[in-house]
This record gives C-alpha cells, structure tokens and sequence, in this order.
C-alpha cells in the first residue's frame, strides 16, 4: 500500500505539470457540467481548477488526507470550492444524499476501486434525478502492465464491460468513446514490452506539447484509445 501511495503521489505531481493535456480531459466533458458538481478523487485539483472557474459550486473529494490537505491550500480562497470525503468503497456520506448535486466528475478513480458496480452505485445515489456522471477509466484490458499494478488498478475497461456496468448501476447511458488514441501505442510498449512501472516524463511532456496535434483525433472518432470517456445520467 505505501508503495502505490507512492506510485500515486509521483504520478499526480507529474500529472499536474501537463496543463494543456489536463485542459484537454476537461474539454471532453464540460458540456456534461451543472452547477452543483461533485468530484470523487480530485487528487491535488489537476482537474479541480477547470471545474471551478465558472462559478460552478465544486465539492472536491479524496480519500487522502494529504490530497485534502492541498486542495484545502490550493482553493483557500474560492467561495465555490469546499473539499470534502467521498470513499467509493464505503456508502455514500447522508449528507450528499440528502443534498445530491446536478453532476459527478470521476476521472481515473473506478478502476481502483475493487466493486465498481458498488461504487458506481454510490455516486448515482448523491445524484438529482436527471444529474450527470462523467466519467474516465482506462481502456483495453491488453494494455494493462506494470505502470497499472505499481498505481493499484484493478483493471482496465473494454467498452461493451463499461457499458453493462453503467446499466446494471441504473444509469442511462448518453455517450461512451475512446480518448487519447496516440498514447496508446506508448502505454503499451512501456507497460507490456518494457515492464515499466513508472511513466516516463519525456513522453508526458511531449504528450502535453503535442496537445493541439492530438485532438484532431475527433476528427475521426478514434477506434480505440487510451482511456473512455461516459457520460450517463441518472434516471
């Protein structure tokens, strides 16, 4: 366990360098967004920070008190921004219930949790009905390696799995698609062929360089990518 906190913490500082490429995620699902959003697993607010800046009331969640610790930091002065606990393993807190919000962010969250159907569940419950959940997982259950092992992901998701496990959740499915297709190639040669457990940050920071060359990918719809993005919404 200390070593994927380990593994993580890494993995989310480097992540919050890429700002282009975190912009990028966030423009797939801004059109899902209300204004009252809850976000399960905002880490250090790499994703946060977009979430907020329209006035949108953010409840920012994580499950690690450091990460709590730097959101408290990060958005001491947004009136919009509350930082909370939101476990995906546990039922959800009676006072998002009782309060449910117009949107669920979950991006790069599920697949640690061991009993997704669960935890799929739990976000559907702190949602009005007609609320929206975005979500992110990563895709091809052949590219899983070692990078996935050292961050604890129980797995990666195909489409049609992702699908079923939204349905049998009682969401109503509005859209699945691939994300990221260039880094596919990249993620498996490092996972699969070299057996690497970190992300090499070279190729992050190309990726985040190269941001405007890939997001011509929706010009075709990719095939396949690196992770999928839904977005459901609650009956």
């Amino acid at each position: 366990m200390a070593e994927e906190s380990l593994a993580l913490t890494a993995t989310l500082n480097q992540l919050a360098e890429l700002d282009r490429y975190n912009h990028w995620i966030y423009e797939q699902i801004a059109e899902a967004m209300g204004r009252r959003i809850l976000e399960v697993g905002s880490g250090t607010g790499n994703i946060t920070q977009f979430l907020c800046a329209n006035g949108c009331e953010v409840m920012a969640t994580d499950v690690v008190p450091s990460y709590r610790n730097e959101l408290q930091r990060l958005f001491e002065g947004r009136a919009n921004v509350q930082v909370g606990q939101f476990d995906l393993d546990s039922k959800a807190p009676l006072e998002f219930v009782s309060n449910p919000f117009d949107t669920v962010v979950c991006l790069n969250v599920l697949e640690h949790i061991e009993d997704d159907l669960f935890a799929l569940q739990q976000m559907r419950n702190v949602l009005k009905p007609g609320g929206t959940l975005a979500l992110l997982v990563p895709a091809h259950p052949v590219l899983y390696g070692e990078f996935d092992r050292a961050v604890g992901h129980f797995r990666r998701y195909g489409k049609r799995e992702l699908l079923e496990r939204l349905k049998q959740a009682g969401f109503t499915v509005r859209g699945v698609k691939f994300f990221s297709l260039l880094a596919t190639l990249p993620w498996l040669i490092n996972g699969r062929i070299f057996k690497r457990d970190y992300l090499p940050a070279g190729q992050a920071n190309m990726a985040n360089r190269l941001v405007p060359l890939l997001k011509l990918e929706k010009l075709i719809g990719p095939p396949c990518g690196l992770s999928l993005i839904a977005i459901a919404q609650k009956p």
